[in-house]
């Protein structure tokens, strides 16, 4: 093998590294790095001095290579800035809660997705107002034996869901 300084095989791996955008040293890599490199100074040292040099001599050759270099990894520190998030709050007659986003049921089945939940919006307070019914319904259908198995009068619960979710009453035959 050639005779290299501490210095040489340094820039040598750190060509290597810088090449492949690798932070360590990979004898099995750096030789393949090698081999398609004829006019490298340290091809020569793994590929054209014995043409019949088993791939684990040369692999060999490539940690002895290495062996007492360090390998220095620079770290690129990117600025960043710092973004303002204000709170705007909607103005609203009386002090009541709605949620930030929905997630409205007739686009569930397409993808569907969330979109800003306005107070002034008539659909958007009778989308809401429909996923409280079926969620309370849901609750309904889960908890109701247990109420009942205290002897809670539930009526006015199912009087809920029917007014939330604008069920039309069922004419009579």
């Amino acid at each position: 093998m050639a005779k290299f300084n501490k210095k040489t095989k340094q820039k040598i791996i750190d060509a290597y590294l810088n090449d492949t955008g690798r932070n360590a040293f990979v004898p099995e890599e750096f030789v393949t790095w090698l081999a398609d490199k004829p006019n490298h100074i340290a091809y020569k040292a793994f590929h054209g001095q014995d043409e019949h040099l088993l791939w684990q001599a040369k692999l060999q050759l490539a940690r002895q290579f290495v062996s007492g270099l360090r390998i220095v990894v620079k770290e690129r520190i990117v600025p960043s800035e710092v973004q303002n998030i204000e709170v705007v709050e909607t103005p609203v007659d009386r002090s009541v809660e709605y949620p930030a986003m929905i997630s409205r049921t007739s686009t569930r089945r397409k993808g569907g997705g969330y979109d800003f939940f306005d107070p002034d919006s008539k659909h958007d307070h009778e989308e809401l107002r429909k996923q409280a019914g079926i969620a309370l319904a849901a609750w309904l259908n889960r908890f109701r034996g247990c109420a009942e198995h205290i002897n809670l009068d539930l009526t006015p619960v199912e009087e809920l869901v029917h007014a939330l979710r604008d069920d039309k009453p069922i004419a009579a035959e």
